[in-house]
């Protein structure tokens, strides 16, 4: 089933492996640019680059609809959980795309080499992760707070002990 997946999503990707997440973003960093330039050249550039955008997030966001109902329907990990009432389309994958470029780590050697596909793909799972236990892995408690000194612990396991009983046939019960 996982090699289907990778398949599918390999497949999709060879429309957008020519473009790198580089080119994409100066096509969307120029856009307003060329808008703000009065000559027509100018914005019939900038419609053409939003077509070319907007047909590239259209074309992923497709890819991993249709991924995300097949890996369900076969029983595997979904790859994104979307919230009740929020469709992925290619407004929102342009967003999500655009906004996971930023956030990606500067220092990340070849982050304008990554494909869109790929960066849509990890934004697609930042954004809207799996939280039930069915979809994905149970998560894990809470990392212990640093700041909290020992003497809160102690006070907090002593109340713990007051309030709860002891367990039946201990010796704590006995006085």
């Amino acid at each position: 089933m996982k090699s289907w997946l990778f398949i599918a999503l390999a497949s999709f990707s060879f429309t957008t492996s020519a473009d790198t997440i580089g080119r994409y973003m100066n096509i969307a960093n120029n856009i307003p640019k060329m808008e703000m330039k009065a000559d027509k050249q100018s914005h019939t550039w900038a419609r053409s680059a939003r077509t070319i955008l907007s047909l590239t997030s259209e074309s992923i966001a497709e890819t991993l609809v249709l991924a995300n109902e097949e890996a369900q329907a076969h029983g595997s990990t979904p790859l994104y959980c979307l919230p009740e009432g929020v469709t992925l389309n290619a407004l929102l994958l342009n967003e999500i795309i655009q906004e996971t470029y930023r956030e990606i780590s500067s220092l990340e050697r070849d982050k304008n080499d990554m494909t869109v596909s790929k960066v849509a793909l990890i934004g697609i799972n930042r954004k809207f992760p799996c939280q039930s236990v069915g979809n994905k892995a149970p998560s894990m408690p809470p990392p212990p707070n640093p700041l909290q000194s020992h003497a809160e612990n102690t006070r907090i396991e002593h109340m713990e002990g007051l309030m709860m009983p002891p367990p039946p046939g201990s010796d704590e019960g006995e006085a």
